[in-house]
C-alpha cells in the first residue's frame, strides 16, 4: 500500500509542477516576430498563447481557432482538473466514461496540436523581411505538456492496479 501512495504523491508533484509551467508558458511570448532587413530589426511583436488562437479568429478561420482553443487551453484545464480530483481520491459519476474520453481525446494530445500551430505560426511569419524567433513561452508550454502526460501516465497505472472490491 506505501508503494501507491508513493506513486501518488510523486503523480500529484510532477501534475502540480505541469501547472505552473502551464501557467508560465501563459505568461511568457511563444515567439517574437518583427520585421527586418538583415541583421536590423524595424518593427518586433510577441506572440502569446492566447493571441495565436485569437490570431486565426479574427483572420476568420474559426475551425482552427477553436481546435487551437480546444487543444491548449480548455481540454488541458479538464485534464488538470479531472487528474487533481483522481490523484486525491475523489470519485466522480461516470469516472469510468471521463477516463475512457479523456484517454480517446489524449490520442491527439495538445502537444502534438501546439507544434502544428507554432510551426504554422512561425512558417506564416517567417520569410526574408519578416523574422521570428521562438521564446520561452514555447519551451514552458512544450515541459507542461510533457510533465502532464507523465502524471496522467502514472494515474493510469495507479488506477489499472487498483485491487476490485470484494463482493
Amino acid at each position: 500500500m506505501k508503494h501507491k501512495n508513493d506513486r501518488r504523491w510523486i503523480a500529484l508533484i510532477v501534475l502540480i509542477a505541469s501547472l505552473i509551467f502551464f501557467i508560465l508558458g501563459f505568461m511568457y511570448p511563444l515567439l517574437q516576430s518583427g520585421f527586418g532587413i538583415g541583421p536590423f530589426t524595424i518593427k518586433s511583436d510577441y506572440v502569446y498563447i492566447s493571441t495565436s488562437f485569437r490570431y486565426f479568429f479574427d483572420k476568420g478561420e474559426v475551425f482552427i481557432g477553436f481546435l487551437l482553443l480546444f487543444f491548449t487551453i480548455i481540454f488541458p484545464i479538464i485534464k488538470y482538473v479531472f487528474l487533481f480530483l483522481t490523484l486525491l481520491g475523489r470519485k466522480m459519476p461516470r469516472q469510468g466514461a471521463v477516463a475512457t474520453a479523456l484517454e480517446i481525446i489524449n490520442k491527439w494530445s495538445m502537444l502534438d496540436v501546439f507544434v502544428v500551430a507554432v510551426l504554422i505560426l512561425n512558417m506564416k511569419f517567417d520569410s526574408d523581411i519578416i523574422v521570428s524567433k521562438l521564446e520561452a513561452g514555447t519551451t514552458l508550454f512544450a515541459v507542461s505538456v510533457l510533465l502532464l502526460m507523465t502524471s496522467s501516465f502514472i494515474a493510469k497505472k495507479m488506477i489499472a492496479n487498483k485491487p476490485e472490491p470484494e463482493k
